[in-house]
């Protein structure tokens, strides 16, 4: 779910659910993607602070909800970024956007599920029952996302939960 431009390497996630994965990855679910990304180029405050704002890419508003600076020297530095949509590499576009360059890109997060820092690259493993809970109740969902999107996760929560009682109750 989610895909992955050839340049960009990170966190997949692989379903046979296709109710699941749309439900992932339908920018109405407003799940958190966060990268971290290595740019090439003077990111001032002003230009950090237009990101957070919102630049407007092929005529959608696109913003980083969160930017957080890593490290690095000279013009090479690392930053976390939060996304909540990850249209078509709008990362990078919105740091091209302020005149910089990203020349390396990782999904470190997909909504609750973290990247784990001992699985190397090319490896998979499944999720851990755990992990998929924490994916499908995503908190990230709550912090920022509309009062209407909160109130419909509630009601469908509501809804499925009155239909599996009402399975259980025939049974």
């Amino acid at each position: 779910m989610g895909r992955l431009d050839i340049n960009t390497s990170g966190l997949l996630l692989f379903t046979t659910d296709g109710d699941l994965a749309h439900q992932l990855m339908h920018p109405s679910g407003g799940l958190q993607r966060e990268y971290r990304c290595r740019i090439h180029g003077e990111a001032s405050r002003e230009h950090i602070d237009r990101l957070r704002k919102g630049i407007t890419l092929s005529g959608y508003l696109c913003r980083f909800e969160r930017v957080r600076v890593r490290d690095g020297r000279g013009t090479n530095r690392w930053y976390d970024v939060v996304v909540r949509e990850g249209r078509y590499r709008e990362v990078r576009r919105m740091w091209s956007a302020i005149g910089c360059t990203v020349n390396r890109l990782i999904r470190i997060r997909y909504g609750g599920l973290n990247l784990p820092l001992d699985l190397k690259p090319g490896h998979h493993r499944p999720l851990h029952a755990d992990e998929l809970s924490a994916l499908l109740r995503d908190d990230s969902v709550e912090e920022s996302s509309p009062r209407s999107v909160r109130a419909n996760s509630r009601r469908q929560a509501k809804s499925t939960h009155r239909k599996q009682s009402a399975e259980n109750n025939r049974a």
